[in-house]
């Protein structure tokens, strides 16, 4: 018998059907309970946005000057215009670009959404909301599809070709080689471009794997091939095509669908807007055809590809993914199973519905790792190897050597130290919520000294906690201070992936070991522990209560991801700031 990390495979179509369903319902639920909440709980909850004034419409999209944004919005979420009291009447957009240092949001059309072209009044208020799309239905006709593949049925079973064409692998190299990438980089890239069906390369943190995908892909095009490339998120498929376009200028690139961040950047880089039923005029070969699931899942069933290519396949689910398999028997999954997963609405009690289609490929046929990273200086990078990667991953030798700004003499020395690349300083308390006052404090002096001792600019430090509540305290006790919070990212986890910064600095805000034994799997998750830590060049500061370390969580993957946490600690400079910002300090 299969222990239960393990479940049977030939069920999986079930399972995968059954996620669907309780995500679906999932989704109907909370929509229905977010539009009887007033604007202003939601607003609390990251799921509105209020008094978003109309400065500009456009063909192609919209533009509202907003004064806070503190949404759970992400490019390319479906949204809804309107005074958020009559859904029915709101206008059907996507979620474009927020920029916090103008307050300006960019809203895009939905090519797909019926209705005639809206009515907008230049300085009205409006309200932007969550939209429901109920894709579910379409991406289960993708799952019961691919199972009906038996190629693709074998590859999400385990038994998926791995082999490689050894002539193309010679050629492959010596190209890649020319490039100029690493030799991790040169085999991991190598060894997909001559894949029999299946290749899977891991990318840590910083380690280019969007260089090697674009060099991998411009070869292939080259070549001849029509390759469909896709992500989750809009940002990560324009990405890939940026960095394609930079290094070939005369590549035929396609996106299909909603432009997501906006259509002028995509239109600049000479990259063309398809309908998905118009696409047959684009693909022609050598193209390189670019969207997220949705928009593939739309793609004419005859439309055929050589390559079907995955970037950022660790967040991606596998019926999401399912939808791009279909068009290709060769693919290419580029991601990492060790930062972010993928996002669920529901609660499942099903492991294998849930994770992402590189963690489940990844335990059938493991990955090639790209073990260089180019943005860790060694000491970062040294923990982050050892904690999640068991120390396969090194700096590459220009960033290695790299330090913080340092100026001695400082009240903080001990702890921005750059000698100590990451550092735990302790403020014990025993806050059971989402906020912790005494982190604020702590983290508010922290980044003052940071940039007015040591000259670090604003813009190369992040503020990460793991509630939007802290993240709300966090961005008040730095303003009180004033920081140009505008200048800096102060924000959760989830909306700094993929990015990076000089220094970070994490607020872990619980301190009630019995509170977080309740709800270990979500505070104690590695993924999100390494996302934090990995977006820093060269100082990574956690701050937290020694009694996140001394928790129990109750359920076996809390109690597990909550070891490493403690493992962590352990091998950190610990300074302890609890008789200077801890409670008993605050009320004296």
């Amino acid at each position: 018998m299969l222990p239960a990390s393990q479940p049977d495979e030939r069920d999986l179509q079930a399972r995968l059907l059954r996620f669907l369903e309780r995500e679906d319902v999932d989704e109907r639920r909370s929509s229905d309970e977010l539009r009887a909440l007033p604007v202003g709980d939601r607003v609390v909850d990251g799921e509105c946005i209020d008094d978003a004034v109309l400065v500009r419409a456009a063909r192609d999209g919209i533009v509202l000057r907003v004064g806070e944004n503190h949404s759970k919005f992400r490019e390319g979420d479906a949204i809804a215009l309107g005074d958020g009291l009559d859904f029915d009447a709101a206008i059907p957009l996507v979620y474009g670009r927020f920029d916090p240092v103008s307050g300006e949001l960019r809203l895009e059309r939905d090519r797909y959404a019926r209705g005639d072209d809206p009515v907008l009044e230049p300085g009205r208020r409006y309200v932007v909301d969550r939209r429901s799309l109920g894709l579910r239905g379409r991406l289960r006709d993708c799952v019961k599809a691919g199972f009906a593949e038996p190629a693709i049925a074998d590859v999400l079973a385990g038994r998926g070709a791995v082999g490689r064409d050894d002539a193309r692998f010679e050629r492959a190299r010596d190209a890649l080689v020319i490039a100029g990438l690493d030799p991790a980089q040169v085999e991991a890239g190598a060894s997909a471009m001559a894949t029999h069906g299946l290749a899977l390369v891991q990318g840590p943190p910083g380690t280019g794997k969007t260089r090697m995908l674009a060099e991998a892909l411009c070869l292939l095009a080259r070549a001849g091939c029509r390759i469909v490339l896709s992500a989750f998120t809009h940002r990560a498929v324009d990405n890939v095509l940026f960095a394609a376009r930079r290094l070939d200028r005369a590549l035929t690139l396609v996106k299909v669908g909603n432009a997501g961040t906006g259509a002028d950047d995509l239109r600049a880089a000479d990259v063309r807007l398809v309908p998905a039923n118009r696409l047959e005029l684009a693909a022609n070969a050598g193209a390189i055809v670019a969207g997220t699931p949705f928009a593939l899942e739309r793609l004419p069933a005859r439309v055929n590809f050589h390559f079907a290519v995955f970037d950022e396949a660790g967040q991606l689910p596998i019926p999401h993914a399912i939808a791009g398999m279909l068009l290709a028997r060769r693919w290419i999954f580029v991601g990492d199973h060790h930062q972010l997963p993928p996002v669920v609405t529901a609660d499942h009690a099903d492991p294998a519905a849930t994770r992402s289609v590189f963690e489940h490929l990844h335990a059938h046929y493991g990955a090639m790792l790209l073990d260089r990273s180019y943005r860790m200086n060694d000491g970062v990078c040294d923990v982050v190897g050892r904690t999640f990667y068991g120390g396969r991953l090194r700096s590459a030798p220009l960033a290695a050597s790299r330090r913080m700004p340092f100026v001695p003499g400082g009240t903080f020395d001990a702890v921005l130290d750059p000698e100590q690349a990451v550092v735990l300083a302790r403020v014990d308390h025993l806050q059971p919520g989402h906020r912790s006052g005494e982190e604020a404090e702590l983290a508010g002096d922290l980044v003052s000294e940071c940039v007015r001792r040591h000259g670090v600019p604003p813009h190369e430090i992040a503020v990460i906690a793991p509630f939007r509540a802290q993240v709300r305290l966090l961005r008040s006790a730095l303003e009180r201070r004033g920081i140009p919070i505008d200048r800096l990212v102060v924000d959760t986890v989830e909306r700094i992936q993929g990015q990076e910064r000089e220094v970070v600095v994490v607020s872990l805000a619980a301190g009630d070991p019995a509170a977080l034994d309740r709800r270990g799997s979500f505070f104690f998750s590695p993924n999100r522990l390494n996302v934090a830590l990995s977006r820093a060049r060269t100082k990574a500061v956690i701050v937290a209560s020694q009694g996140v370390f001394l928790a129990l969580p109750m359920d076996p993957e809390g109690l597990r991801a909550a070891s490493i946490y403690k493992t962590l600690a352990r091998s950190l400079p610990q300074i302890d700031f609890s008789a200077v910002y801890g409670p008993r300090a605050r009320v004296r």
